[in-house]
């Protein structure tokens, strides 16, 4: 910040209670090597008396000689001492520093105080007799001026109204078609505003020329017709931030309502400040005199900043009481995908704190103007000039990133991959890619603020090495990134197509899914890792260190976590022998069940009663998969000793035809496959029947081949031996056999008998 507006900053603040916010203490010799030092400004005469004798001594050449050899010879000697004496006694102390800087702010706000009252007082020359005011020179001027007015302001309306009605049916067309329609038409809009502005600016130049050709155009004209044409051109701009096409299609993300109130508020403030100062300050000068125009610059200043308070304190209560009626209307897609973009709390608190920021900025501004015009011109000015455009550049990014966002994002459907799953992916990192935007957004707009109010200077910064060098590295880390991710939503993409079993049956068994399934995991793992290393490497790090700690933290690891390494060695090797895929039926750990994930570390099992299992391979000493190739259903049927073997296998041998009668043809691979008797039981013998299967089918088939074999059997009479219990009550001595205490009664009441808990007999 220039040395000048330091202590301007602080009095401003001091005014408006924000001195702890941004205060910043003088040292001794920086506030006497100040150009607004507190003597000078309080030994500064702005009255006429002081000015003409200066102005005399430089008409006269002698004597305009004789002073420049003056100021010439006037080298102040003691100056070094005096500055030394003065550093030796700068304050030192914390106290003593707050001190210095409390009574420097006074002083300077009691200067600015005094200079309000004395450039104001000027005022009072226009009744007292002493303001030069030629009023035959006012008359004169006058009506030319109004005339000059009526044209200006006659043409400029009408030109507008003709051009905006000549694009209507245009307007019409180009309504609700995107956003490359709605940019055209804000452009034709925005284009219509300018040439409505430079007809009236030049044709009344024009006709001024022509009407008073003989005195030719007064400087007041000109005066005038350049304040006219200043606002014009910030009224164009207000109107396209605002909503140019009859409210609409605005850079500001605003209710309706505000936005109205801001365009109206804001046109009014700038024709007060530009008229005020392009125009009036500068008319007043010559026609009366400069201390007039001193007092109606303050009186402008002063007018223009109460009107800035009561339009902020306005357009804030606007804005609260319309946030609820704004959530319910229906909102773009673009500025829906932004909203989302934007975290909630920043949003919010952005609508508490702005209103704060614009008073501070009031005050500061206002301050500013009443001590030092030039520098509030010159700075204050353009600074307001940078931020207004750094923050309508970044809406308009924002805006436009939003409605990009709205598109889907379509892959070549020549790639042999996934499309469909490639655009999805892709369309899924843009509202990550939004954020991004909006975080990089905010931060452009705060380094172009805090450069144009000279808070950090950014540009040499960014100039520097250090600066530059940070910039690419950022930019640098930025499209590695951005690249690690299209090449793992490429890669992705190309393993789900593969994976979906499009391009024939080989790649569409298990063995291939669980193997692409651990490719994805382990690129993503891959892609992670050595993505954010570049990206690390590009910003400057050095991941030499990086790499070595990650070495010696994995060997650490290695040792205490031996079990682990055991379960992603033994899965590498389950996986490269294909001993299991998901989907399968194994065997494993002394559990049984279908396979539902596998991992380099583990595999998940669900057994028939749906309890779900994790066993790491580490516990796994041996596989046995169900589902390999084919499968069997071996049938063993037990017939009692009284039956003709013969008969049975007849029986079993009809029970399968009649099973290959059945939906389940289709799995039996081959005939029955006849055993025979494999075993002489207690009370059956047993004959035993294979039958081979498709894998995965043997459960199924089974059941329906035991369901008809027990109904054959029963057809043909062979009967299936059960074991029987024979209760032999034993004799005694005399060969009498022992009797069953039972009671042989006949039933009368049988529900009696039942409650009673007693033995019934119903033969």
């Amino acid at each position: 910040m220039p040395p000048a507006c330091r202590p301007l900053l602080n009095s401003a603040l001091l005014l408006f209670f924000t001195l702890l916010l941004a205060a910043t203490p003088l040292t001794g010799p920086a506030w006497a090597q100040s150009a607004l030092a507190p003597a000078a400004t309080e030994t500064t005469e702005t009255t006429d008396t002081v000015i003409q004798p200066l102005l005399d001594v430089l008409k006269d050449y002698a004597a305009r000689e004789k002073l420049i050899q003056s100021l010439e010879q006037s080298t102040p000697e003691g100056e070094p001492a005096g500055a030394d004496a003065e550093a030796e006694a700068a304050p030192t102390t914390l106290a003593a520093q707050l001190a210095a800087l409390t009574r420097t702010t006074i002083n300077e706000t009691l200067a600015i105080g005094r200079k309000f009252v004395t450039d104001i007082s000027g005022l009072t020359t226009l009744f007292n007799g002493r303001s030069n005011l030629d009023w035959g020179n006012l008359a004169a001027m006058l009506a030319p001026l109004l005339a000059t007015v009526a044209i200006s302001l006659g043409v400029y309306f009408i030109a507008k109204r003709v051009l905006r009605s000549g694009i209507g049916n245009v307007s019409r067309r180009l309504r609700d078609r995107g956003a490359f329609a709605a940019m055209a038409l804000v452009g034709l809009y925005f284009l219509a505003e300018l040439l409505a502005l430079a007809l009236a600016y030049f044709s009344t130049s024009a006709f001024a020329a022509m009407l008073f050709g003989t005195s030719g155009v007064s400087i007041y004209q000109t005066l005038y017709l350049n304040a006219f044409l200043v606002l014009g051109v910030t009224a164009i701009i207000i109107r396209v931030v605002t909503g140019i096409v009859n409210g609409d299609y605005a850079v500001l993300r605003l209710a309706p309502p505000v936005r109205q109130m801001m365009r109206r508020r804001g046109i009014r403030l700038s024709g007060i400040l530009i008229f005020g100062i392009a125009f009036l300050v500068p008319a007043a000068n010559s026609l009366i005199s400069f201390t007039v125009g001193r007092s109606l610059r303050v009186v402008v200043y002063t007018i223009a900043a109460i009107y800035a308070v009561k339009a902020i304190r306005a357009i804030s209560s606007l804005q609260q009481a319309t946030a609820e009626l704004r959530e319910e209307e229906p909102k773009e897609e673009g500025d829906a995908a932004v909203d989302e973009a934007l975290p909630e709390p920043v949003q919010s608190a952005f609508m508490q704190i702005w209103p704060l920021i614009a008073y501070v900025y009031v005050g500061v501004s206002y301050v500013i103007a009443l001590s030092r015009p030039a520098l509030f011109v010159d700075f204050v000015g353009g600074a307001t000039l940078k931020t207004a455009v750094a923050i309508i550049v970044g809406g308009l990014v924002l805006r436009g990133c939003g409605y990009l966002s709205t598109l889907r994002i379509r892959a070549p459907s020549f790639l042999p991959l996934d499309d469909k799953a490639l655009s999805a992916r892709l369309t899924s990192f843009v509202p990550v890619l939004l954020r991004l935007v909006w975080f990089l957004v905010s931060v452009a707009i705060l380094a172009v603020v805090l450069d144009a109010w000279a808070i950090l200077d950014v540009g040499s910064w960014i100039d520097g090495e250090r600066g530059s060098a940070i910039i690419a590295g950022l930019v640098s880390s930025l499209v590695v990134l951005i690249v690690s991710f299209v090449v793992w939503a490429a890669a992705t993409s190309w393993i789900d197509d593969r994976m979906d079993g499009a391009h024939g049956s080989a790649l569409a068994n298990a063995r291939y899914r669980t193997l692409y399934s651990l490719a994805k995991n382990a690129l993503t793992v891959a892609l992670v890792v050595f993505g954010g290393m570049i990206a690390l490497s590009e910003l400057g790090l050095d991941i030499g260190p990086l790499l070595a700690g990650a070495g010696v933290l994995g060997l650490a690891i290695g040792f205490g976590a031996q079990k682990l390494v055991q379960d992603i060695i033994s899965g590498v090797f389950i996986q490269l022998e294909n001993a299991m895929n998901v989907g399968d039926v194994v065997g494993a750990g002394g559990i049984t069940g279908v396979v539902e994930r596998l991992t380099l570390r583990s595999v998940s099992l669900r057994d028939l009663s749906g309890v779900y299992h994790i066993i790491p391979f580490s516990s796994v000493d041996a596989v046995s998969n169900y589902m390999r190739t084919f499968s069997f259903h071996v049938e063993e049927v037990g017939i009692a000793y009284k039956e003709n073997v013969a008969d049975g296998k007849a029986a079993m041998q009809e029970a399968f035809d009649r099973l290959m009668q059945t939906e389940h043809k289709p799995d039996i691979l081959e005939p029955l496959e006849m055993h025979g008797v494999t075993g002489l039981g207690d009370s059956a013998v047993l004959i035993r029947a294979r039958i081979k299967t498709a894998p995965g089918k043997q459960w199924g088939v089974g059941r329906a081949y035991t369901e008809l074999v027990k109904q054959v059997m029963d057809e043909k009479g062979i009967e299936i031996p059960f074991p029987h219990t024979t209760l032999f009550l034993g004799r005694d001595k005399e060969g009498r056999t022992d009797e069953l205490p039972i009671r042989m009664e006949k039933l009368e009441n049988v529900d009696q008998i039942r409650r009673s808990g007693s033995a019934v007999y119903t033969g």
